[in-house]
Formats: C-alpha cells, structure tokens, sequence
C-alpha cells in the first residue's frame, strides 16, 4: 500500500462522515417537514458544507501527484480540514440535548458564531495547506483571506440579518460550484502518474 492510499482512507472516512451526517439530517427534516420551522441561510450553509465535503474529497486525491515525501506533519495537515468540516456537518443540525428542536430558524441564529467560526478554521487551514503541501505563493490563497475577512466581519460586528447570511452563503455556493466546474484536474491525469 503506497503512503497516499494509506492517508486517503482516513481522510475520506472522516469525509463520509460528514457527508452522511449532512445527509441523515437533511433525510430527518424531509420526515418530519410539517412540524419543522426552515431556515434560507441555514439551507444554504447545508448545501455549502456539502459542496465543501465534495471538493476536499477532490483536492486530496490530488495530493498523490503533489506530495513526494510523507511525513507525519503533512498526515496531520490534511487531516485538519476534514475534521474541521466533520464538526461543521455535525453541529449543523440540532442533535444530542438539542435534539428536539425544530425550529432551524431559532437553531441558526442561535449558533451562527460557531458554524461562521469552524468556517474561519477551514478557511485558514486551507490556505495553510496551499502553502505548506502545494508550495503555491501565499498570494494565491487571496480567496480565503478575502472570504475569512467577510466572515470575520459579519461575527465582530454580530450582524443577524438574514439577508446578509443568505447573501453570504449564495457567493459561497456559486464560488464553490465555479471551482468545481472549472477545475480541470482529471482523475485519469494522475492515475498515469501526471
């Protein structure tokens, strides 16, 4: 087993997680829509981390062309982002003491600190990687300091506008989906050792 298959079991274990917590919640609120109060950018946040399960899994498969040397540094790296979306995916639904609650309206403004937090973590987390794993100039993780900015912003300035979330969360959709559309990385590249 190469050290990159070892590596991307565990980080698409901790992907899967996430993606099934996303999923099973999203499947309990569909059971039970007539008794739960929706939420715009709380949907929106949803469908955001899942689009950000779905790209982490798609750059870490191309870290086996990228990363000659495996050290326990660079495991620990990669490791962070994953769970940092684990945690996101799993406290974005009421579950556990708060399990009985309905109202995701009430649930997101009453947690929107935490999630826009993790995000923040996510963010800087990805630009370290772009640093440290892809060598690339620091420069040119202008897009998560510019979004981590905007997210530091609307959590100093405790803003609960619905609007400015929802806002937020459509550029972070349409910036995802634009990333993942125009990467044209394709499997087979690295496959044939690209």
């Amino acid at each position: 087993m190469e050290p990159f298959e070892y590596v991307v079991v565990l980080t698409s274990l901790i992907l899967g997680l996430g993606i099934a917590q996303i999923l099973t919640s999203v499947a309990d609120i569909v059971s039970n829509l007539r008794n739960v109060k929706l939420c715009l950018p709380h949907a929106l946040l949803t469908l955001a981390v899942f689009l950000l399960h779905i790209q982490e899994w798609w750059i870490n498969y191309q870290y086996s062309a990228v990363i000659k040397e495996w050290t326990l540094g660079i495991v620990l790296s990669i490791l962070i982002y994953p769970i940092l979306l684990f945690l996101l995916a799993r406290m974005l639904f009421p579950t556990g003491i708060r399990g009985h609650e309905t109202d995701l309206n009430h649930y997101f403004f009453d947690q929107w600190r935490w999630f826009y937090g993790l995000a923040l973590g996510t963010l800087m987390v990805s630009a370290w990687q772009n640093t440290y794993i892809q060598q690339l100039d620091i420069m040119e993780s202008w897009p998560q300091f510019l979004t981590a900015s905007i997210y530091l912003t609307i959590i100093l300035l405790n803003v609960r506008n619905s609007h400015v979330h929802s806002v937020l969360q459509v550029i972070s959709i349409i910036g995802l989906i634009i990333f993942l559309m125009s990467d044209d990385t394709a499997l087979h590249h690295f496959q044939m050792g690209g």
